[in-house]
């Protein structure tokens, strides 16, 4: 029985779209947004921190929220004195110019001896949107650093900000330009370091290199003694991941597009008192196979602490197939020691329905993927030298929203994994006869949802 599969992603996609632009620009104004979504409602904390922030700037402002890292609200609320109870960072801009008040605003909150949020200082941010907030911690205090970049619509480049709350003042630090900001403690001591990636300018303003910098805030300076070259075939970075190597120290993945328009990745740890990135060092050998398909980024894909490169090749059967109809095999890679990138998985990575199905050992090089033109699965084939000819089914997988995810049960299906709203089900032959289909609990050993 065949099934038309329905259109739940597409209108995942619709909300999740609906929800990101609510939740970058939520109008303070009886606190609604626009032709959107209802905005997110404020817990009892954040209602007093913002009637605080109203006495103090007046209405009409407009909430803005981080728009990556971990701080997603536009209330950040941590201890970040020497005291012992929490602060608010706020962050906003004006519906109306009020003498050079455009742009990102930043307010600091804290509690009176009374328990009453009060606003300590408002500053101007370094643009017109939020990129990410990250605080740390200085050794041997509780002070922090709290780190601020920000973005400016139309410029690649964005900015990020460092400020300090001790002593009862509030002040901007120090500050740089960054493509790519990150906060993880790569050098062992307990505490994070923020590390930037950036493209550098030499004197006539031609790009002259990419490089990656350990930071750390010496009084009111920053230090980038730590600066390591990045790929030089790399023309524009896009993500980064923090997890840890196979000996256990943390390292920052770094995935960027490179002058062919495929993503790689590079890896900066440190170790022997400097920031490493072997990637880069090893170019010509290391950089070529993580090379891959836009869209395949790093993660700890079985989710064991250590992250894994994807390297995509073309799925057996597709060498002759135009490049728009191909399917691609996926190949995770972990870095070893004394440069060195090895398999850890290989298999078929669905992008839109997130998930990988690793190919079993025994499957060596006999199995292939197709996909149901009528259904939207994926099917898995006995691959016989003509991914057109007749092929024996091994097993297809179904990606469902839980109200539909019934229907497949009835017409043979198992599930195998849940997330969120979505059932992941299979469904295997009933006839096996063929060796190569696998068993359920086989699949169910080989399938990561990512």
């Amino acid at each position: 029985m065949k099934r038309v599969k329905l259109s739940r992603l597409s209108a995942a996609v619709c909300l999740a779209t609906a929800l990101s632009l609510a939740l970058s620009s939520c109008t303070l104004t009886g606190f609604s947004v626009e032709g959107a979504l209802t905005a997110p409602k404020l817990s009892e904390q954040q209602s007093e921190i913002h009637k605080a922030l109203i006495s103090s700037v007046g209405g009409g402002i407009t909430l803005k929220y981080p728009r990556n890292g971990e701080n997603r609200s536009a209330y950040v609320i941590a201890n970040i004195d020497n005291e012992p109870d929490n602060e608010a960072l706020v962050f906003y801009q004006y519906n109306s110019v009020i003498n050079g008040s455009e742009g990102i605003r930043l307010n600091l909150l804290d509690t009176d001896s009374e328990g009453n949020w009060y606003s300590v200082k408002e500053l101007a941010g370094a643009g017109t949107d939020v990129d990410k907030v990250m605080i740390s911690y200085e050794g041997g205090s509780r002070a922090a650093n709290i780190v601020v970049g920000y973005q400016n619509i139309g410029i690649s480049d964005k900015t990020f900000e460092i400020y300090r709350y001790k002593d009862g003042g509030f002040d901007r630090v120090g500050g740089s330009n960054y493509t790519i900001l990150e906060a993880a403690d790569l050098d062992g001591d307990g505490y994070k370091n923020f590390i930037t990636v950036h493209s550098s300018v030499d004197e006539n303003g031609l790009p002259s290199g990419s490089f990656a910098s350990l930071l750390r805030l010496d009084g009111k300076e920053i230090d980038a003694k730590d600066t390591i070259s990045m790929c030089d075939n790399t023309v524009d970075y896009t993500k980064s991941t923090v997890g840890r190597l196979e000996d256990n120290s943390v390292a920052m993945y770094v995935d960027g597009l490179n002058s062919k328009g495929e993503l790689q990745t590079e890896v900066l740890f440190y170790r022997y008192g400097a920031l490493q990135n072997p990637i880069a060092q090893r170019q010509s050998k290391l950089a070529p196979q993580t090379a891959r398909l836009a869209g395949y980024y790093c993660t700890d894909i079985d989710n064991d602490g250590t992250v894994e490169i994807p390297h995509t090749v073309v799925m057996k059967g597709y060498d002759n197939i135009s490049p728009e109809e191909r399917l691609y095999k996926t190949e995770w890679l972990v870095y070893k020691d004394f440069y060195t990138l090895e398999q850890k998985l290989s298999g078929f990575y669905s992008l839109a329905d997130g998930y990988f199905m690793s190919f079993l050992s025994r499957w060596g090089d006999e199995v292939t993927v197709k996909k149901d033109s009528v259904t939207g699965e994926y099917v898995f084939y006995k691959y016989t030298g003509d991914i057109s000819a007749e092929m024996t089914e091994l097993m297809r997988i179904a990606a469902e929203s839980k109200n539909d995810s019934g229907h497949y049960l009835d017409d043979g299906y198992e599930i195998i994994a849940s997330k969120g709203q979505i059932d992941y089900l299979i469904k295997l032959p009933m006839v096996q006869r063929e060796a190569l289909i696998p068993t359920l609990d086989e699949v169910k050993n080989s399938f990561y949802i990512v």
